[in-house]
């Protein structure tokens, strides 16, 4: 006897329903730990076959690495636009982005929280994505700061990033307080100012 608990699927065309599924996708991934996302659930919601998921995506892996990979251009896309948006020195373009972080830690939660309190819970080839997005966020600062080409300078670079991550970190764990989030982004500046300035580039941040 035929099932009727179904949803019918809607005709969509090959790009829309990628995205779709993509859409869906990083709903799961962002509520759920790697291991705990199904592609078959993701793909009845999707309103898609899990078939056509695996012939888009290549499995699990390769649609969990498409949602991070949109997830991570979206993010940039929204720093960037909001650099260029605020007025004023370098320092409150910093905390213009810093705050734009703090959006996406708390809007992906337990997808942003899970892999850097687990790293060896999710596919290799996303650990490799996420060491080529943090030296393109990196690149992003020496940009916004007007920073010269000097290798000393990466040690308050990606310590900054490192400092920053530990904070939302601890932010998550306490469950997202929005009061904290000025706290967070003065923390996180007057770190990396006091790195800047060790480095020998006090005025960096004015």
């Amino acid at each position: 006897m035929p099932r009727t608990d179904r949803r019918p699927r809607q005709r969509l065309d090959a790009e829309t329903r990628r995205l779709e599924i993509l859409r869906v996708a990083g709903e799961a991934f962002g509520a759920q730990p790697y291991d705990r996302v199904s592609v078959a659930r993701v793909a009845e919601t999707a309103g898609a076959s899990e078939a056509l998921v695996h012939r888009y995506f290549a499995g699990k892996s390769g649609l969990y690495i498409a949602v991070i990979e949109a997830g991570v251009g979206q993010l940039l896309d929204r720093q960037r636009d909001a650099i260029e948006a605020t007025p004023g020195g370098s320092r409150d373009r910093l905390a213009t982005t810093v705050g734009i972080y703090l959006d996406v830690v708390a809007e992906w939660s337990t997808g942003w929280l899970n892999p850097v309190q687990s790293p060896s819970g999710e596919p290799a080839a996303a650990v490799g994505l996420r060491r080529e997005v943090r030296d393109t966020y990196a690149d992003l600062l020496r940009e916004l700061l007007k920073l010269p080409d000097d290798p000393r300078l990466d040690y308050a670079i990606y310590g900054y990033l490192s400092f920053l991550d530990a904070a939302c970190q601890c932010w998550a764990e306490r469950g997202y307080p929005a009061g904290d989030r000025g706290l967070i982004t003065d923390q996180a500046i007057a770190a990396l100012t006091a790195a800047l300035t060790a480095a020998g580039h006090p005025d960096a941040l004015r």
